[in-house]
């Protein structure tokens, strides 16, 4: 005690000391990825990110930031304030597990204007919602469900949805997503988190995690504190485990590649079938191939399905394996494939019989 009335008792030690005091309330320095200028895409390798001065620790796992905006929010101080909405995936092995869709303001400010929708009114269509008051504002925790992902994610987050597509990401069929939002007078957040549907296997355990989930983020969102760990993510079934684990999404096995060559053999027979039925060895062998594809693509379809497992594709909405199909389509077209079909049918036919010419009359043969 003697001790530090003496480090006080000198005025540049006492300032030293209280500003050494100062620091102590602020958040703790963070390798966290600041990804208000952070590239999109770009990975989260630390599982930390930060908007302004709020850091975020995400769950385990390879997290990608793939869609990122700042947008201006109004203040009675008839400023602009700077907010920023980011979203981050997680993918395991081409399969889909959680999203994060995160927007706070860069900085806090007096009398900001209310941004974003009221996940809890009563036309939101929410399967469960809970407004609340605390810290001097208003809150809402809310669940919602969705039949088609992928097709969510295309009109609010289009670069999200795109980057998915390319990178062939698969289980963006039906969805749940749990929503949390804070409103302060001089600040607010908007967390929405999406998971695949087989992530709950009861209505208990979706409310149970959604409540963790306001639990871990409240006191960021009202700025009473810096720093927020996300609660872990539900465990998925065993046998969903075991499946991923085996297959890696890709229904594998004898048995199956057998499948997949007796799918490509129907699809080739349809093929040779409307092949001899469309080819009047007129049209161009390309274009007659085109209207083969068209009167064949259930038969494609079928093949192009048989390398999912069946516990994926139970959950793959009719987009999703649209744009699966499309893929694998642009290969099938690129090599040619009824085009060669085409072809093949005219050599085995041989080429068309030329008619024969009609006798020369008499006169005809007077006249040589």
């Amino acid at each position: 005690m003697k001790l530090l009335r003496k480090l006080f008792a000198h005025p540049l030690r006492a300032g030293m000391l209280a500003g050494l005091a100062a620091l102590a309330l602020l958040p703790a320095a963070s390798c966290a990825t600041d990804i208000a200028h952070a590239a999109v895409p770009s990975p989260i390798p630390d599982n930390e990110l930060r908007i302004g001065s709020h850091v975020f620790k995400l769950p385990p796992g390879q997290w990608t930031l793939v869609q990122g905006q700042t947008f201006t929010i109004g203040s009675a101080s008839n400023r602009d304030v700077e907010g920023f909405r980011g979203v981050v995936v997680l993918v395991d092995k081409g399969q889909f597990r959680v999203a994060i869709d995160l927007s706070l303001p860069v900085q806090d400010s007096p009398g900001m204007a209310t941004w974003g929708d009221d996940s809890c009114a009563a036309d939101n269509g929410a399967l469960h919602a809970t407004p609340m008051t605390k810290f001097g504002g208003r809150q809402c925790l809310a669940v919602f469900g969705h039949p088609d992902l992928l097709r969510t994610f295309q009109h609010p987050s289009p670069y999200a949805a795109r980057w998915m597509l390319d990178q062939h990401v698969v289980g963006l069929g039906s969805a749940i997503e749990i929503v949390y939002t804070s409103r302060q007078d001089a600040t607010f957040g908007r967390m929405h988190v999406f998971f695949t549907a087989p992530y709950f296997d009861s209505d208990a355990a979706m409310t149970q995690w959604a409540a963790a989930l306001e639990d871990s983020v409240k006191r960021e969102f009202a700025s009473k504190a810096f720093s927020a760990t996300l609660p872990a993510l539900p465990v998925l079934s065993a046998s969903i485990q075991a499946t991923d684990s085996a297959s890696g999404m890709v229904h594998g096995g004898a048995q199956v590649q057998a499948e997949v060559a007796a799918a490509r053999e129907v699809w080739m027979a349809c093929l040779r079938k409307e092949a001899a039925r469309l080819d009047d060895r007129r049209t161009a062998a390309n274009e007659v191939g085109s209207a083969l594809y068209v009167n064949c693509r259930d038969q494609e379809l079928k093949g192009v399905t048989a390398t999912i497992a069946p516990s994926r594709l139970a959950v793959m909405s009719p987009s999703e394996i649209n744009e699966l199909y499309e893929g694998a389509h642009r290969q099938v077209v690129d090599s040619g494939v009824a085009t060669n079909v085409v072809l093949e049918h005219r050599a085995a036919h041989g080429p068309d019989p030329v008619a024969a010419k009609p006798p020369a009359d008499k006169a005809s043969k007077a006249k040589r």
